[in-house]
């Protein structure tokens, strides 16, 4: 892997981590351009990328990570909540954590198996109608919910929904909870604040697992140039990421990524029965 390849990689990542629009998908087809095989990223490369959207997510949301901090400690006392908020959230991203758990240690890697560009088309064009189903159902709804009235059921919803999203690369885990969160009833932006909450323990445990699988892998090395590149590429445009969806979606609904997704989807579905149509192999 080249330094031009790792920073590309690493932004790509970063941007489409939280851009609903599927990181994983994303990464594979950039692989496929590139003509970088899967097996051919080291698990060394996949843990910085994990680092780098941790430390981004920590960077964007410290202020609410402190607040909920506090509350673990106040709670704990017994004491009534500072912030509502931040307390009422703290037992749903615990319920909401679990399906996505569940669903990485026993259903990723047979998924994995069977991942093709054909299957991502499908799974965009999914992604595709659910945002927009999710739209058209809350413009019905005249109130939106505060975050201070988020209950566990709330949190298995949408972690059911980001479980659903790490499996099938094209339907967009920020995406996928942030319309469910919609379906709940909240706003764009708290939906938004409390998916991104819920991929830092998800994507802790990918990083941590990669981790626990670099101590048996016999795969390509990574240089430290190319590992450290990664790294800030994937950290830096998490941040303006994760920054720029959350002003974006206090006017703006999911619709612009939906057609998004549709239009990428049909074209990856098309170039999987006309040879020629993309610029790599559709396997």
């Amino acid at each position: 892997m080249s330094l031009l390849q790792a920073v590309i990689l690493g932004a790509l990542q970063g941007l489409t981590e939280f851009v609903p629009v599927s990181s994983t998908a994303h990464l594979y087809l950039a692989q496929a351009i590139m003509g970088i095989r899967n097996d051919e990223l080291a698990l060394s490369f996949d843990i910085v990328l994990h680092l780098g959207t941790v430390a981004a997510l920590v960077v964007a949301l410290r202020a609410e990570l402190l607040r909920m901090a506090e509350e673990v400690g106040l709670w704990a006392r017994r004491e009534p909540a500072r912030d509502p908020a931040a307390r009422a959230m703290l037992m749903p991203l615990v319920v909401g954590t679990v399906p996505g758990v569940l669903a990485g240690l026993f259903l990723l890697k047979r998924i994995e198996r069977v991942r093709s560009v054909g299957l991502i088309g499908a799974s965009m064009l999914v992604a595709c109608a659910y945002f927009l189903f999710a739209e058209g159902a809350s413009a019905r709804r005249r109130t939106s919910r505060e975050l201070s009235e988020i209950d566990n059921r709330d949190g298995f919803w949408i972690g059911m929904a980001q479980a659903a999203a790490g499996l099938m690369a094209g339907f967009s885990r920020s995406g996928f909870t942030i319309a469910t969160g919609k379906l709940r009833g909240f706003r764009r932006e708290d939906a938004a604040r409390f998916s991104f909450l819920l991929a830092l323990p998800i994507i802790l445990g990918a990083g941590a697992k990669a981790l626990l699988d670099l101590r048996k892998a016999q795969g390509p090395s990574v240089g430290r140039a190319e590992l450290a590149a990664g790294f800030a590429a994937a950290a830096i445009v998490g941040y303006v990421a994760i920054e720029g969806l959350l002003r974006f979606l206090r006017t703006h609904s999911l619709r612009p990524f939906a057609i998004y997704l549709g239009l990428l989807g049909l074209l990856l579905l098309v170039g999987t029965f006309l040879p020629g149509l993309l610029p790599f192999p559709a396997r």
